[in-house]
């Protein structure tokens, strides 16, 4: 999928737990649901589908942005006639009698406090990914989600098509020979950001949260909020966007975690992101190198529809997967594709993965079982990790080796430091 120009502010938050789980009720009761996060993602996707299937009484609703906020409390009237009870503020929005379940749709800087929260009040969570931004902030949400018994899902959409499954089973054919070597990649140009004033429907100062209280900052053509440029919210193109297709390359190559990193990059082009603008890490799994490569500028690949996606290497094939198909290229110059090479997959697609998505989701929760669960918290945790060690070996410009067990460092000095980002003054840090 193209990437989404979220507008993923403030926090939802959800309620006790109930005193009658749902999976002891009528079946037919709808599961009340909340929504925390009433952006563009959390509105036009995730709102969108959990009403479309049926499934869900949408009970509340929380964003620091009250434009936001408004206008998913609008389509919940408009689509079902009943008002969600609307909050600012997580906790308070947790301590509403008779919910069920909380999709957590913020920006990554505030996903572990409140996935913690909802844990701890037994609500079943749909958890945006990465699942953390710093790796201690994961240890800790993995404590609090093994202490409790509520249903997780994270959302990696991609993992709800046949995609997916397809290729590895072609992989696990041989037809491919032995991989041998893996890229994931993407090439997509990011427009420059410039400061302007916080609007006045946005509390700018609940926004941040835990994170440092940063610039605001805009696209150059609109007064969009572009918080992923900056850092201190949000970790950089393969964090936020690339980490699909490392999870991707994970699950399709039954992958843990990686035993050695390395990172290149930097900024060329675009100085108004704290993130590079291009980026190059590599990822030791065993004796499989994988390679994660991204340039937002200039560079436009040979095949357009050939800038974002993965390439599996092997010594009889070579097969190429994007969102919408993959394509095998043999050794003796035949190509074979299956589905879509599109940087956009189609209408239906996005249908069938978001359908199956929240179809999955009421189902685990209506029976309370995380057993088949098709995006697990491990998973998310473990691709997590992934991902944000790369951006640590490149900012602390150190090869690492990973003590897996515990996610410390065996050979670092630097780069230790940055396994946790301290909170700001007011906010605590959950892991101890």
């Amino acid at each position: 999928m193209e990437r989404r120009k979220f507008i993923k502010t403030g926090t939802l938050a959800t309620t006790s737990l109930l005193a009658t789980p749902f999976y002891l009720r009528a079946k037919e009761e709808k599961i009340k649901l909340a929504i925390l996060g009433t952006g563009w993602w959390g509105t036009e996707i995730l709102l969108k589908y959990a009403l479309k299937s049926g499934e869900f009484e949408i009970a509340a609703l929380c964003d620091v942005n009250k434009e936001a906020l408004g206008n998913a409390a609008a389509i919940v009237r408009s689509e079902t006639a009943l008002s969600p009870k609307l909050f600012d503020d997580y906790r308070e929005m947790f301590e509403m009698p008779g919910l069920d379940a909380v999709v957590i749709s913020t920006p990554t800087h505030w996903h572990a406090l409140q996935f913690i929260a909802a844990c701890e009040k037994g609500l079943h969570v749909l958890l945006e990914k990465p699942i953390s931004y710093d790796i201690q902030e994961s240890l800790a949400m993995k404590k609090a989600y093994e202490a409790a018994s509520n249903v997780v899902i994270v959302d990696f959409p991609r993992m709800m098509a046949p995609l997916i499954g397809e290729v590895k089973s072609f992989v696990q054919s041989g037809n491919a020979g032995e991989i041998l070597q893996v890229k994931a990649t993407i090439n997509n140009h990011e427009g420059k950001l410039v400061e302007m004033e916080v609007p006045a429907h946005l509390d700018y100062e609940k926004f941040c949260g835990p994170a440092p209280k940063l610039k605001y900052l805009c696209s150059e053509s609109n007064s969009q909020f572009r918080w992923r440029g900056q850092h201190g919210f949000n970790r950089g193109v393969m964090v936020d966007w690339g980490i699909h297709y490392i999870h991707n390359v994970r699950k399709v190559l039954d992958l843990g975690l990686p035993d050695t990193i390395s990172a290149v990059g930097g900024t060329l082009y675009n100085h108004s992101s704290d993130n590079p603008d291009h980026l190059e890490v590599f990822y030791t799994f065993g004796d499989l190198p994988v390679q994660w490569s991204h340039k937002s500028w200039g560079y436009v690949p040979t095949s357009y529809h050939h800038g974002i996606g993965v390439y599996y290497y092997g010594n009889e094939a070579t097969i190429f997967q994007s969102d919408g198909g993959w394509e095998v290229y043999t050794k003796d110059g035949n190509k074979h594709t299956h589905g879509t090479i599109d940087r956009n997959p189609q209408p239906d697609l996005v249908d069938l993965v978001f359908n199956n998505l929240f179809a999955e989701f009421a189902k685990h929760v209506k029976t309370n079982r995380r057993e088949g669960v098709t995006n697990t918290f491990e998973d998310g945790f473990l691709t997590t990790a992934t991902v944000n060690l790369g951006d640590i070996s490149f900012r602390s410009e150190e090869s690492l080796e990973i003590e897996t067990s515990s996610l410390d460092l065996k050979n670092s000095s630097n780069a230790r430091a940055l396994l946790r980002r301290e909170y700001r003054e007011g906010y605590h840090h959950p892991y101890v």
